[in-house]
């Protein structure tokens, strides 16, 4: 699913995603034993080596927190890759991250996840350059958010349909205060939603699909 932002004067992005659900609280680390997920990433962008680390332990920290570990698999020349995993279909807890420049979409969609009617999805796309653009103007790093904005995503394949929130990191509105929230760390998934991603992956229920989208305005 998808999410819009404007970036203002300063600090603030004002993201506004295109549906919206409310949590009732932030989520914390996990109190029922961890899940564990396979992350299959695609670098079609060729970012560095660093900054692509540095999102995936940001991502990794999001999860962990929700109860969830992350293992990745980087396909690209640089890196020793899991040949199969890089290749095969996603199996039963597997997820395609496809980092890219730029998507066939309008210039203010930061990425997408790809769901289906039953809310079942494996693969989501995110586009770097935009992520780069709307962190970078402010002369941070983009690394932090590109790992939010993948936990954002990927949160869409596990959680299925109508996961937005009003707080948290499906939170459809991303102001100032929510790249604060990001920058201490404290930017999560809410305890409900841990525990429907953690109930999800137990119970099998995360299928293939089709797509929805994350807008910036």
């Amino acid at each position: 699913m998808g999410f819009r932002g404007t970036l203002a004067v300063g600090l603030l992005v004002v993201v506004v995603l295109w549906t919206l659900r409310g949590q009732a609280m932030v989520g914390a680390g996990d109190d029922e034993g961890g899940s564990t997920i396979t992350v299959v990433v695609n670098d079609s962008a060729h970012i560095s080596l660093s900054t692509l680390s540095q999102s995936e332990l940001e991502a990794s920290r999001i999860f962990r927190n929700a109860g969830i570990n992350i293992v990745w698999v980087d396909c690209r020349g640089e890196t020793v890759v899991v040949e199969d995993a890089c290749h095969r279909v996603p199996g039963t807890d597997d997820f395609v991250l496809h980092i890219v420049s730029n998507g066939k979409t309008s210039s203010d969609i930061l990425g997408i996840a790809f769901l289906g009617e039953d809310g079942g999805g494996r693969y989501s796309d995110v586009f770097f350059n935009r992520v780069e653009q709307a962190y970078g103007e402010l002369g941070e790093s983009a690394s932090q958010l590109l790992g939010a904005v993948a936990a954002h995503e990927l949160g869409h394949l596990l959680l299925g349909s109508y996961a937005h929130s009003y707080i948290g990191i499906m939170n459809p509105h991303w102001k100032a205060e929510t790249l604060r929230q990001m920058d201490r760390g404290s930017l999560l998934f809410t305890r409900e939603q841990a525990e429907l991603m953690r109930a999800r992956l137990r119970r099998g229920e995360i299928r293939l699909a089709s797509t929805e989208r994350l807008k910036v305005e």
